[in-house]
């Protein structure tokens, strides 16, 4: 089967559908690349975090910031937000990650949540109906919407730590046309390959052990518009 990627390497159908993403990224990369790239970015990075007095989790930004650098050039750019008018997810961690960066920038969440109060609406309400949560097609609830972080002149307000959902999605063939994502692109790197197991060992390992389970390769994911609720209600019961 011939692979669906241009003379870069660059995968054409990447926000299309997942599954040929995924055996894209099998043929792509070997096995024994992909694992000594998991190992490195969960062990070695780890403790070269610790020694820079940064997260994990941040560690592993600047390690996928710094892997595309050795690719062609991105087209994305300040005021280029079509990609951020879908559903965004993050795990618990990157959500931690984000509380850091709004406390640092003394960002005013209500205000957040107040801007984006139609989405977050549609979600609290989805989740108030009790529904199967793996019936409910979540980003449908949100998608053509902006997310809740895109703040003035089409830029986002925690950019140093948006999610992996965030940083996966890039363009290279200029900028993108519409909210279709069709000249997003994914599979060029391989840190890609690991990043959702990467953040998922980095959430295990920082779980106080009495609450850990075994290690399973992944964490659940919310999106921000599910993380805003569950930090709203928290800060409600504070009072």
């Amino acid at each position: 089967m011939e692979l669906k990627s241009d003379a870069r390497g660059l995968f054409i159908e990447g926000m299309i559908d997942s599954t040929e993403l995924s055996n894209y990224l099998k043929r792509k990369f070997k096995d024994e690349d992909i694992q000594k790239t998991y190992e490195s970015l969960t062990k070695n990075h780890i403790k070269t975090a610790r020694s820079q007095d940064i997260t994990p989790l941040s560690k592993f930004w600047q390690t996928l910031d710094e892997s595309y650098k050795k690719i062609p050039p991105l087209k994305c750019d300040k005021g280029c937000a079509h990609c951020c008018h879908t559903g965004v997810a993050a795990t618990k961690v990157e959500w931690d990650g984000i509380l850091n960066n709004i406390l640092k920038n003394k960002i005013d969440l209500e205000k957040v949540i107040e801007r984006s109060k139609r989405t977050i609406d549609r979600v609290r309400e989805s989740l108030r109906s009790k529904k199967n949560l793996e019936q409910v097609d979540w980003h449908r609830l949100v998608i053509n919407q902006p997310c809740p972080f895109l703040g003035e002149g089409h830029a986002c307000i925690i950019y140093e730590d948006r999610p992996l959902d965030c940083r996966l999605v890039v363009a290279f063939r200029g900028q993108c046309e519409s909210k279709k994502l069709e000249h997003a692109q994914r599979g060029v790197v391989i840190e890609e390959t690991v990043g959702a197991t990467v953040i998922a060992k980095i959430q295990h390992d920082q779980t106080p052990k009495f609450k850990r389970r075994k290690f399973q390769g992944a964490q659940p994911l919310k999106l921000l518009q599910h993380w805003l609720i569950v930090w709203q209600e928290k800060n409600n019961k504070k009072r």
